[in-house]
């Protein structure tokens, strides 16, 4: 049986784990303690994001990371999909759409606009997957600066 729940401060070690494998698989450089760091910050501020995990008979098979924003073009808070994963051995049998059900129905209890998300260019199963969830492709591209801080 799937069960999807948020997760509590606890867990953080669980996520940190579904976000390496993640970040692994699609070749992103991030050190474990820039992400610990992250995790336990969003796990301990509702206001940041929250992160809801996928169990099967109470073992981690995947997560959705969500973080909030502020945006002027949904006119209020909104969500950013920042993650989606599932163990690779268990894609494909609708616990992601699962986890896109449980990330819609909780964004929208805490008062969210939107959910924006960004795809690889090459992940088409992601794609469709989105699409038929009823979000919509954006004629945009993503970029970023990091910054230093010295």
């Amino acid at each position: 049986m799937i069960t999807i729940q948020k997760a509590v401060e606890e867990d953080w070690a669980i996520v940190l784990d579904l976000l390496q494998r993640q970040f692994t698989e699609h070749q992103i450089d991030v050190d474990e303690a820039t992400l610990t760091f992250a995790i336990q910050e969003e796990l301990r501020n509702e206001k940041l994001g929250i992160f809801l995990l996928a169990r099967q008979d109470e073992r981690p098979i995947g997560f959705a990371a969500i973080v909030f924003t502020w945006t002027l073009e949904h006119g209020g808070n909104s969500a950013w999909l920042e993650e989606l994963y599932v163990l690779p051995k268990l894609r494909s049998a609708g616990i992601g759409s699962q986890l896109i059900d449980a990330t819609i129905v909780e964004t929208t209890k805490l008062g969210c606009k939107a959910i924006d998300l960004e795809v690889e260019e090459e992940h088409e199963r992601a794609e469709h997957l989105y699409q038929h969830k009823g979000f919509h492709l954006l004629n945009r591209r993503r970029w970023a600066l990091i910054l230093e801080h010295k």
